[in-house]
């Protein structure tokens, strides 16, 4: 079985709860966990999964974003069918670019990234790249893809306890300053207890997300009220 979690995202501009970023688990030996093959579930399958859990969250949520890795973001069936969940939610319905690859052996090539993020920019969906300047989402590709990408997200989690408090600041400066210059969003997140506030009031994120802020969860849809 696999259902869609979520982590609250919070803005910094109003401090209030403002949507969350949801990604699929899988339930195995009751423990969930991340597929280790997202190819075995079709956009049909996911996107109906996603549709069902969007519309039982509430109306005044700004943003909901989705995961979609390399292998996902680049199948057309994908921005259709969310073009479709789109128009049914009053919240801003947002995809996020991971930096994996994705399940199978075809290489994803920088032109079908593109491609991929034009279509959805068309569409009208905004396109955030997940946990810049990790694993994929590396400087080159993020600059072919920044004309159709409204948002980059830095992960804190990425680097803690393997650079210094200084090398953190200072991709976190890089970051935000290349946000800033070409007018996307930018979020920060991994903040995980009251020592990490300092980052927002030095580097100003739009939305900040984390375990101090919110833990991932299971999301509710309609059918677990079925009796």
């Amino acid at each position: 079985m696999i259902r869609c979690w979520g982590q609250a995202k919070f803005s910094t501009d109003n401090i209030k709860l403002c949507g969350y970023e949801l990604f699929i688990r899988e339930q195995v030996d009751d423990q969930w966990v991340v597929p280790a093959d997202f190819s075995r579930f079709d956009p049909v399958k996911i996107t109906t999964l996603l549709n069902a859990t969007v519309q039982t969250m509430p109306a005044d949520l700004k943003i909901i974003s989705f995961n979609l890795d390399q292998r996902q973001f680049v199948e057309a069936q994908y921005c259709e069918l969310l073009a479709t969940i789109k128009d049914q939610t009053h919240a801003q319905l947002c995809v996020e670019l991971t930096e994996r690859l994705g399940s199978g052996t075809t290489l994803v090539t920088t032109e079908q990234l593109v491609t991929a993020a034009r279509r959805f920019h068309d569409a009208r969906i905004p396109v955030c790249l997940d946990d810049v300047g990790t694993g994929t989402n590396q400087i080159a590709l993020i600059q072919q893809l920044a004309p159709y990408v409204s948002e980059y997200k830095f992960a804190l989690q990425n680097i803690r306890g393997t650079e210094s408090l200084s090398q953190m600041q200072e991709q976190v400066r890089f970051w935000r300053n290349l946000a800033l210059e070409q007018h996307k969003s930018f979020a920060l997140e991994g903040f995980e207890g009251r020592a990490d506030l300092p980052f927002i009031r030095d580097y100003q994120p739009n939305i900040v997300q984390g375990y101090y802020f919110g833990i991932p969860h299971k999301m509710v849809i309609a059918a677990d009220f079925a009796i």
